[in-house]
Parts: structure tokens; sequence; C-alpha cells
């Protein structure tokens, strides 16, 4: 019996066209959840090697921090020596004395290389401890221009303090809203120097003229040996002529140990005209200075590698022995305190 083999059925034809559409569905089904189980693990890995190298920088940065701290711990421990008697004495009497200098240098960490720029707290005015006459006479200073040093400084002001009344010349909530700004007044201290820009009236010229001599940190004593210029003539009592003296102390290398060398250079030791040399004056100017340098902000960048997001670690280190030893002599209970920390 002789059995012909035809063409498949209509049936059969569409059955066998289904059953390869569904397997071409299930081979993509497949391959799209493999495609999403390899991105999410990609990502999973991506994000296990940026916490991994979070983790090695933090440890990093916390070791140039250790090592830097006990560095400076030891200028205050150790008596200076060498054969320059000028730079022994300066040592002795400010153990931490060119600290931008000596101490903005890379560390290294288990052959990490990690970046540290150091600097005196006491050059820089804190923007959140200076009130609006001494705000207002370094914006003056700086800017050349009163009126405008006014209203700037009326505006810092009120974005400072608690209450949203806005002063004569200042601003408040409404003003900002008004003005369409999107940074609205926090009415406490400002948390970085970089948040004055949301000011009212703060320009970036403005900014990147006086973003240099302010801080958010430290004490706010202003050393009165290294401060620069528009800093020091923000400080209550200061005279154009007392800031004449502070100069020329300086450019004579002679060192200020006591305020009352400032005011004690004219005939029978009394302030040269155009000081304010009254005890009322002086005493205040001292309750702002220092003639050390006592708070130290130390700014930590460490970096796996080139690709790597860098962490940064801002620190504070004041001076626990401030009072010191006698210049020549060892002070064994002298030691950094790290008073703040943040990171970035």
């Amino acid at each position: 019996m002789i059995m012909s083999i035809g063409r498949p059925q209509r049936g059969q034809r569409a059955r066998r066209g289904v059953a390869l559409l569904a397997a071409l569905w299930l081979v993509v089904a497949i391959a799209t959840v493999a495609l999403q189980f390899s991105l999410e693990a990609r990502e999973r890995r991506n994000v296990g090697i940026l916490a991994s190298e979070r983790g090695i920088q933090r440890a990093a940065a916390l070791g140039a921090l250790a090592s830097v701290q006990a560095k400076l711990e030891q200028a205050l421990r150790i008596a200076p020596s060498g054969n320059n008697a000028a730079i022994a004495r300066l040592r002795a009497s400010d153990p931490w004395a060119y600290v931008d200098s000596l101490y903005s240098v890379p560390v290294y960490v288990d052959s990490m290389e990690v970046n540290v720029v150091a600097r005196d707290l006491g050059e820089r005015l804190n923007i959140n401890q200076v009130n609006e006459t001494e705000l207002q006479t370094f914006l003056s200073f700086l800017l050349g221009d009163y009126t405008k040093a006014t209203h700037l400084a009326q505006a810092i002001m009120d974005w400072r303090d608690a209450d949203s009344i806005p002063r004569p010349s200042g601003a408040e909530r409404d003003a900002y809203i008004k003005a369409g700004m999107l940074a609205l007044p926090t009415n406490s201290t400002f948390r970085d120097v970089e948040e004055l820009q949301n000011v009212m009236g703060m320009t970036p010229d403005i900014y990147a003229a006086v973003a240099q001599y302010l801080t958010t940190r430290g004490s706010g004593a202003i050393n009165v040996n290294t401060a620069p210029v528009p800093v020091l003539r923000a400080l209550p009592g200061m005279t154009d002529a007392t800031l004449n003296m502070i100069l020329m102390l300086r450019s004579q290398g002679r060192r200020i140990d006591n305020i009352n060398q400032i005011f004690q250079q004219g005939a029978r030791g009394r302030p040269l005209p155009g000081q304010l040399g009254t005890p009322a004056a002086i005493n205040q100017l001292q309750s702002r200075t220092t003639v050390r340098t006592n708070q130290v902000e130390l700014t930590i960048t460490a970096r796996v590698g080139p690709q790597a997001p860098p962490t940064e670690l801002i620190a504070v280190l004041t001076n626990g022995g401030a009072n010191g030893a006698l210049p020549g002599a060892s002070n064994t209970g002298a030691s950094a305190f790290v008073t703040s920390k943040l990171w970035r």
C-alpha cells in the first residue's frame, strides 16, 4: 500500500506558527530578564565599588588627620632648635607659625597620597560672629562703596538672625520671593561661606572678593601677626593709625606679643595720634584678637584613583596649650584637639 505525503493541513501550520511565535517570545522574555539581572548586577557592583572606595578614602583621610595632628602636637611639646635664633624665638612664641606653608603638603597613608591644606583660622573673619558694624566696615574697605556695603551687610544680618523683620536696607523672606530667588533666608547661622552666594545683593564679583577673608569655623579670634589688612580693619577700635602701626611692626620683622605694643609707640609710651588707645578700646581689641596661631583648619582630600569621586574632610584643630610653655622649654601637657569635623 502506497501512502502519499501531502502538504500539512492548515490547522497544523497554524499550530506550528503559534509554537514558533511563543518560542520567540520566550527567548525575548529570557533575554530581557537576563539583561535586567545583568544591569542590576552591574549597578550593585558599581555601588559596591563606590562604597569600598569611599571607605578606603575616608580611612585614608582620617589617617592623614592623625598624622598632621601628631605633627602639630610635636610642635607644641618640643622646644625649637636650629642655628637661626630668630626662627627659634618665633617658633617658641608661636609653635604653629607658618602653618599654611609647613603643613600644606601631601601625606602618604599606606602608599596612598592624601592632599592636605592647612590654614590659620585667625586670618579670617567668622561670618557668624561679626556684628553689623564690623561687617559693614569690612565690606566698605573691600568694595569702596559705603552704600552697597550697607545694603549687603544688613542683608547678611537678616539672613543670619532669627526674626523675619527686615532691616531698613536689608531683606527677608518676602523680598526674596518677590525677586523670584530660589534660595530663601534660613534665619540661622551660615553653614558654609558658599551660602553667602544666596544672599540678596551678593554678586559673583563681590563674592570672589570677600570669600577669601571669611569662614564659618573657629572661635573668631583674629591673629594680629598674620591676618590680612581687610580682616584687621574690621576689628572694633581699629583705626588707620593703629593698622599702620601693626603693618610697620610686621615690616620690621618685629613680632607683636601683646596688644599694648601697638599703642605704646609714641612719646612717653602714649598712643600715637589717631589711635583709640583708651583702656576700654584696648580691652575691646584684646577680646577679639590673639597674637599666636591657636586654631588650624585642615582640608584633607583623598582619592583612590583619577576616576573616583574624592572624599573631603574638613577638621579644626585647637591648641590645647594656648598659654604654652616658657620659650625653650618642653610642654608635655600641650595637645592639638580636634574640635570639629565635616565630611564632604
